[in-house]
């Protein structure tokens, strides 16, 4: 048993496991450039996209290829004119495959100005990412 402590963590172990006290996730500013974002996710586990054009692909790098990751993305709609975003990803180079939707419902992006929508990517074992929406954000 003992505590773990550092400048962005705070955690406490005992037979149980690492219980988390408090912890702030790095957010990475995103953009995209002929319709595709690239995403490292060792540089940070949430980030922001403020849309200036078509989504077309998301291309995900450094996913741990065993075990669970995430990727939390806030994305805001353009301000003036509707952009869309597709959900193609590309996981560590390999070819794009559509994410996997409830239902397979597939994604579309909140068209209304300035809305925000909050994507979550989960990757198991670096597979194609499952992915659920929280949309329409005022």
């Amino acid at each position: 048993m003992g505590t773990i402590k550092s400048d962005n963590i705070q955690a406490r172990t005992d037979s149980t496991g690492v219980q988390i006290k408090a912890y702030k996730e790095t957010i990475q500013t995103l953009t995209s450039n002929s319709g595709a974002v690239a995403i490292d996710i060792s540089q940070g586990n949430v980030g922001t996209l403020t849309l200036t054009e078509n989504v077309t692909v998301f291309n995900f790098t450094n996913v741990p290829t065993s075990g669970l990751a995430n990727f939390t993305l806030k994305i805001t709609q353009h301000a003036s004119s509707a952009k869309t975003v597709a959900i193609s990803c590309s996981v560590n180079g390999a070819s794009a495959a559509n994410a996997k939707t409830a239902g397979a419902g597939g994604f579309t992006m909140t068209t209304t100005a300035s809305r925000d929508d909050i994507v979550t990517f989960l990757f198991f074992d670096a597979a194609t990412p499952q992915i659920s929406a929280i949309q329409d954000l005022a």
